[in-house]
């Protein structure tokens, strides 16, 4: 081609791409741990729990429910967090990647030089474990060279470097120098500097854990740390935090068994006014169970709404047998895992999954908590998409389009239902906060979005539209009493 000026000069095309809304919420669980390893971690198994905690862990145990959902469900739970809840002050670790792959003549031939810093004093090593004998023998060879506590940690296939403190004082960094690299104690080679030091609180340790993650909505406990104390704790911490988790408590309490008793964590839940909690009359197989029919509910599944009551698993024993102990459960508040019978044959599921405050059913605050979050994450694709949003009718337009999305998601999906009848005391309440006839619209639609204009103040203040969504969440049906009538 013949020397020429490039087109650009005269017509630029410019890429761009709509997106499609980003990464929903998945309501994966969170378990909190006396035991865990790792100050957070996330896995994608059962198998990758037990490798890291062994396979007669209450973790390992409690991932093998959790991960096979329930029966019936068209997904499984992808992803299991673990955090580690501190009933004491501990010392910092420096928690080396797995050298499983590292043959015993390669670990003699690493040489060379390490520098870490804990307790604010840098440290500065040279490292020769060509006469290690294996690896817990190298360990004690870096242990001498350091003068720091340093372990193989077996399960786990690493070393493990410890601060000699304990508390807010202690601390340590990543490992660097060629020693390090090859005994994977550097941040690239998948080392973790466990800082989480301090005896925690419910506040310390969620705070560690949405430090690490949003993604997730249900939490749980395994443990001897988690008293009755810690667990009320918990349970009020949850009950702060605007209906955005589920918390799953669980144990076999004898007082559950008396009916009305007030003596109980359930009854407590009530008395005390705590919402976002489900007290199961149960076990950890149970609890897991529990927690893996929410990581398992397919939001993107036509009808594929999904009670928590009645589901199941096969190889989880019931723990209510008895139509006195299923009525006093039922009347202190607690859902449990129960055998029912017919003539010649025998059903085994949940029971009175109820969540504590206004919510009342778990599968109605699931269903808000996930699309309450799509809400969230439309609005917020909104703000950034549009160079400008206007305070008059277009820009009305613009907050209905971005929040119809979600809004249909939840119809296909069976969270919003249409044709539920509501009452007379919904009707006038709604009417009177809508200024018109919104439950009719609830009723044929199954939701009802107010957006009216703003005021010259809000308008000065770039603040929020007046936004309110009504939906018919619509319940499901739990129990069926039929009239069976013989006509001679």
């Amino acid at each position: 081609m013949l020397p020429s000026i490039p087109a650009s000069n005269i017509v630029t095309v410019n890429p761009a791409v709509i997106g499609t809304g980003g990464d929903a919420l998945d309501l994966n669980t969170v378990v909190l741990s006396d035991n865990s390893v790792y100050p957070i971690n996330q896995y994608a198994s059962a198998a990758d729990v037990g490798a890291v905690y062994g396979y007669n862990s209450k973790e390992y145990q409690f991932a093998q429910c959790y991960f096979d959902g329930y029966v019936g469900s068209t997904i499984k739970p992808a992803t299991l967090f673990i955090a580690r809840y501190n009933q004491t002050d501990i010392g910092a670790r420096l928690i080396g990647a797995s050298v499983k792959s590292l043959q015993l003549n390669e670990l003699q031939a690493i040489k060379g030089d390490l520098t870490l810093t804990i307790d604010g004093t840098v440290i500065t090593a040279t490292i020769d474990l060509s006469k290690a004998k294996s690896f817990s023998d190298a360990a004690v060879k870096i242990k001498e060279a350091l003068t720091n506590d340093v372990v193989f940690d077996t399960q786990l296939q690493a070393f493990i470097i410890s601060s000699p403190s304990a508390g807010a004082g202690s601390a340590i960094s990543f490992a660097s120098g060629t020693a390090a690299e090859a005994l994977c104690l550097t941040e690239n080679t998948g080392a973790i500097a466990d800082n989480a030091t301090k005896a925690d609180s419910p506040d310390s340790v969620m705070e560690r854990v949405s430090g690490y993650t949003l993604n997730y909505a249900v939490i749980t406990t395994i443990g001897d740390a988690f008293t009755q104390d810690v667990l009320k704790a918990l349970a009020k911490w949850n009950s702060k935090q605007n209906s955005r988790y589920w918390f799953v408590y669980y144990a076999q309490e004898p007082t559950a068994l008396i009916a009305n008793n007030t003596n109980c964590f359930a009854s407590w839940l009530k008395e005390n006014a705590i919402s976002g909690t489900t007290a199961i009359y149960g076990t950890l197989e149970q609890a897991g169970l529990a927690c893996g029919y929410a990581a398992s509910i397919n939001f993107s599944e036509r009808n594929g709404r999904s009670t928590m009551e009645f589901k199941r698993q096969s190889g989880i024993a019931a723990s209510v047998t008895a139509l006195k102990d299923a009525t006093a459960l039922e009347s202190n508040g607690y859902a449990y895992y129960g055998a029912w019978a017919t003539a010649n044959e025998r059903f085994i599921f949940f029971r009175n999954t109820r969540v504590s405050g206004d919510f009342a059913w778990v599968d109605t605050y699931l269903n808000q908590v996930y699309f309450n979050a799509q809400l969230q994450l439309a609005f917020m694709n909104m703000l950034i998409s549009y160079k400008a949003i206007p305070y008059n009718e277009e820009g009305i337009a613009i907050h209905r389009a971005a929040a119809q999305d979600p809004i249909n998601e939840m119809l296909n999906f069976g969270g919003i239902q249409r044709g539920v009848n509501l009452s007379e005391a919904q009707k006038s309440q709604i009417n009177y906060e809508a200024g018109f006839d919104a439950a009719r619209q609830i009723e044929t639609a199954g939701y009802c979005l107010l957006i009216n204009k703003a005021s010259a103040q809000v308008r000065g203040q770039r603040e929020s539209l007046p936004l309110k969504l009504w939906y018919a969440d619509g319940g499901s049906v739990h129990t069926v009493n039929l009239a069976s009538i013989a006509v001679q």
